[in-house]
Formats: structure tokens, C-alpha cells, sequence
């Protein structure tokens, strides 16, 4: 018996400890998900405006305006960009990435991977190439890289060396619920500003309305790619600390059953030896 209760206690010890690591994780990432959530807020009216005026230029231009990036190329390879997490521990986060990536993903094409995740799941169960070159933008967060990889992707893309681009992110809906999804950079479409809001009125562009939306579309794709970017790490950090809480909250249960074991297993006991004091009173007598 009491072996017994010594195993129970070493166990509650070990899952004791657990919890405190996983509310640690949990704590943590709810750090981490105010700080995403709040630069993703702060990304949403310089987003918004550029993508309000790309719309606005494209509905006065009724379809006649010339730009290499309306354009679809007729050869060249289809790049994705795929954005995972670098760290697990996050639930299905990068399993529903991966679910969405077999859906497009040819063995053709260029894949731009954003996490270490990401990259041991492509070279493991896919046969399409695989550039690393900004794998830790999830860790950094670093626009200048967004930049880069934006006009890298831009000049591929104007030499008909790519064919089209899309992304491959998770959507922030709320802290409890993150969809991935696949998103269309390029060739861009007129679908893909919406209807310009607000009152419709003839607007002079110079030099021209062309050469505004050359330079616009860029600031478009590098806003874009970096809100997708901080919307998949908030979502992260949001799967990240629903894992953990809940983790948490199996170890208090678990502790729990374990001293309502603990403490049958001393009443157990402690009968048992007051049933043997009295059996040998009994038999003194």
C-alpha cells in the first residue's frame, strides 16, 4: 500500500510539473497574441487605403488601362508562398496549413516556404522546389525582407519567369477560431479590390493612371503579404495558447483524480493499521 501511494505521489509530482511548463507556454503566447493583434489592427487602414485606391483607378480605367501585372503570363512558374509556424506545440494549426498546400500544390512549381514547420513537411511529403530564403520572416517580422521578397517576386514576375502567385496563410476570425486560406497575388483582377466605396467622381492621375497603379500595386503586394503574415503568427499564438490552456486544464484534472486516489489509498491505509492495533489489543486480552 504504501508503494502504492508513493507512485501516486511521484506521479502527481511529474504532472505538477507539466502544468507549470504549459501554463508558462500559455502565458507566453497570450503575450504574443496582444502584441500580433495589435499590429495586425494597425495594419488594417494602411491596407485598406491602398487597396481602396488600386480599386478606384481600375473602376474610372473600365478596363483599359495597360500594366504588366494585369497581364497574365503565358509561361513561366506558378509560385505559392506558404506561411507555417517554426515552433510546435500549436495544435492543428500547421496540419490545416499542410491540408490546404496538398490541395494546389504541382510538383512544378516554386514554393517560398515561411517556417521551419513548413519546410520539414514540404521536403518530406512534396517533390515541388523549395526556396528558404525568408524562412524566419514569421521570427522577425521584418518588412525590409517583405520588400524584397515582394520585388523579387515582381521582377520574376514581369520577365515571365512566373507564371502566377499565390499565398497560402491562416485568417485571424478570433482567438478561438483561424481558417486557412488561399489567396490569388498575381495576376491581379479587378475582382480582387472589391467595388470602389464612396462617392464616384472622375479623378485626374499624372503622369498617368498606369504609372500610379505600377507603383501601387507594389505597395499593395508588400502590405498584403505582410498583413497575411502577421494574421497567420496571430493565429498561431491564438492556437498556440487554446492548446496550452487546455493542456493546463487536463493536468488539473489529472492532479485532481490523482490525490482523490491518493488520499483512498491513505484512508486505505490507515485502516488497515488501526484494524491490525486493534486485532492485537483483541489478542492480548
Amino acid at each position: 500500500m504504501a508503494g502504492s501511494m508513493q507512485a501516486i505521489k511521484r506521479r502527481i509530482k511529474s504532472v505538477d510539473s507539466t502544468r507549470k511548463i504549459t501554463r508558462a507556454m500559455m502565458l507566453v503566447a497570450s503575450s504574443k497574441l496582444m502584441k500580433t493583434r495589435k499590429q495586425m489592427d494597425n495594419m488594417k487602414p494602411y491596407y485598406s487605403k491602398v487597396k481602396e485606391t488600386c480599386a478606384h483607378i481600375l473602376s474610372d480605367a473600365n478596363g483599359d488601362i495597360e500594366s504588366p501585372y494585369l497581364k497574365k503570363n503565358g509561361k513561366g512558374r506558378n509560385v505559392v508562398i506558404m506561411i507555417s509556424s517554426s515552433l510546435g506545440l500549436c495544435g492543428g494549426y500547421n496540419a490545416n496549413i499542410f491540408k490546404k498546400t496538398r490541395e494546389v500544390l504541382k510538383d512544378e512549381d516554386l514554393v517560398y516556404v515561411i517556417g521551419h514547420k513548413g519546410e520539414s513537411y514540404l521536403r518530406v511529403h512534396e517533390k515541388a522546389e523549395i526556396n528558404t530564403d525568408y524562412i524566419d520572416l514569421n521570427s522577425t517580422l521584418d518588412f525590409r525582407e517583405i520588400i524584397r521578397l515582394t520585388n523579387h517576386l515582381l521582377e520574376g514576375y514581369k520577365a515571365q519567369e512566373i507564371k502566377s502567385i499565390r499565398i497560402i496563410y491562416t485568417e485571424f476570425i478570433n482567438n478561438l477560431t483561424f481558417t486557412p486560406q488561399i489567396i490569388n497575388l498575381l495576376p491581379v483582377e479587378e475582382k480582387d479590390f472589391g467595388k470602389s466605396k464612396g462617392i464616384h467622381k472622375q479623378t485626374v492621375f499624372e503622369p498617368s493612371p498606369e504609372a500610379v497603379l505600377d507603383s501601387l500595386i507594389p505597395m499593395y503586394l508588400q502590405s498584403v503579404i505582410y498583413g497575411y503574415l502577421i494574421e497567420s503568427v496571430t493565429s498561431e499564438n491564438a492556437s498556440r495558447r487554446t492548446s496550452m490552456e487546455n493542456a493546463t486544464d487536463n493536468a488539473n484534472e489529472l492532479i485532481d483524480d490523482l490525490q482523490l486516489k491518493y488520499n483512498q489509498a491513505r484512508q486505505s491505509a490507515i485502516t488497515s493499521e488501526v484494524s491490525e492495533i486493534v486485532a492485537g489489543a483483541n489478542a492480548e486480552n
